[in-house]
C-alpha cells in the first residue's frame, strides 16, 4: 500500500499544472524583469528550461518550462551554511529554489517564510540573505533605488 501511495503522489506531482503568471503586462512587472536580469539574478534562477528524457511518461520528456531554476547547487555562502555536508555538497551550497508561484506563497500556505528553512519572512530578506556565487546580485540590489526595488518584486510576486 505503502508503495503504492508513493507512486501516486510521485505522479501527482510530477503532472500537476503551474499556477499561470500575474498581471504579466503591468509596466512595473516588465521592469522588474529587465532589472532580474540586470542584477543577474538570472543568472541561477534560469527563467527557462527544457525537461530530460521521462520514460515512464514521455509525455513530460522534452518541454520547455519557465520554473526560475538551474536545479543546481551553488555556494551561498556562511550565512545560510548549516555545515552538513549532503552527498557531493558542502555545507554552504544549496539547490536554488524554484521561483514560480513565488508570488502565491503566503495565500496558499498562509505563511510568509522563504529560503530553504523559512528563516527569510520577506522576499527582500530572502535577497539580502544570498552571499557567496549571488554576493554580486545581493550587492546589485542593494543598490537599486526604492522604484527599482518595487518594480522587482512586483516581477517577483507575479511568478
Amino acid at each position: 500500500m505503502a508503495a503504492l501511495q508513493h507512486k501516486l503522489s510521485t505522479a501527482w506531482s510530477r503532472t500537476s499544472s503551474v499556477p499561470a503568471r500575474r498581471n504579466v503586462t503591468d509596466p512595473d512587472v516588465q521592469a522588474g524583469s529587465i532589472l532580474f536580469n540586470q542584477i543577474n539574478c538570472s543568472g541561477c534562477h534560469r527563467p527557462t528550461i527544457m525537461t530530460g528524457p521521462d520514460f515512464h511518461l514521455p509525455q513530460l520528456s522534452g518541454q520547455r518550462i519557465h520554473p526560475y531554476t538551474d536545479v543546481l547547487f551553488h555556494d551561498l555562502g556562511d550565512g545560510l551554511a548549516d555545515g552538513r555536508p549532503d552527498f557531493l555538497s558542502t555545507g554552504r551550497e544549496w539547490r536554488t529554489q524554484p521561483l514560480w508561484g513565488l508570488g502565491l506563497l503566503q495565500k496558499t500556505t498562509g505563511t510568509a517564510f522563504y529560503l530553504h528553512d523559512g528563516r527569510a519572512r520577506s522576499i527582500e530578506e530572502a535577497i539580502l540573505w544570498h552571499d557567496g556565487e549571488a554576493a554580486k546580485s545581493k550587492q546589485a540590489f542593494t543598490g537599486l533605488t526604492k522604484q527599482e526595488r518595487n518594480q522587482l518584486m512586483k516581477f517577483l510576486n507575479s511568478l
